[in-house]
């Protein structure tokens, strides 16, 4: 257990990094879109962050991250992004310099496969999410132009995704009903897979 001494959502201040059964998190994530407004602490922010650089990428050197947890900036973003309710504790940005991903995959990787690096990084947002007792959303409807007055970025970076992160309003299961898997295709497109594991 790695003791983090951060304060949980209604200020108890002996909470724990806990290990999760992958499988069990698998079928328990799903966004959590109401918060409590409490600020997360920057050495838990520091492990969600940790969670999304190592998820799986094209190239080195391309992904970035922009970890959000001053209030104003928080208080601004709610002027544009939407997907949740409450005031997160923070905000993750993941973003991609287009300009490294071109020199070192092409245009057709920078314009493409850079999303699905954004797709693992939020996923492992996630899964740690569950580790530290928080919720996470990813937002939706934002304009890129928005993201990047907001945060200062500069030409060459480009938003993919911004997670909202914070303690829930309720510690309850949430069961996303956005999280409805879609069909599986055995071989070729309309040819049924199987059950479910």
């Amino acid at each position: 257990m790695t003791e983090l001494g951060a304060p949980g959502p209604e200020g108890d201040q002996s909470w724990h990094l806990k290990p999760v059964d992958v499988v069990a998190a698998i079928t328990a994530n799903a966004d959590h879109c109401d918060f409590v407004d409490i600020p997360v602490p920057r050495e838990v922010l520091e492990q969600m962050v940790w969670a999304a650089r190592r998820a799986q990428q094209g190239r080195s050197g391309v992904r970035n991250m922009v970890a959000v947890d001053d209030k104003g900036l928080i208080e601004q973003s709610k002027a544009f992004l939407t997907g949740f309710d409450g005031t997160p504790g923070a905000l993750v940005v993941h973003c991609t310099d287009l300009k490294q991903a071109r020199a070192l995959g092409g245009v057709e990787y920078a314009k493409s496969s850079t999303p699905l690096d954004a797709g693992a990084a939020c996923a492992h947002l996630g899964l740690m999410a569950q580790a530290l007792g928080l919720g996470v959303c990813r937002t939706s409807g934002w304009r890129e132009v928005a993201v990047r007055e907001w945060i200062d970025l500069p030409e060459h970076i480009r938003p993919d995704a911004v997670v909202a992160v914070g303690w829930k309003a309720s510690c309850d299961e949430v069961a996303g009903e956005s999280n409805e898997p879609g069909p599986v295709h055995s071989n070729r497109f309309g040819h049924t897979f199987g059950g479910q594991p």
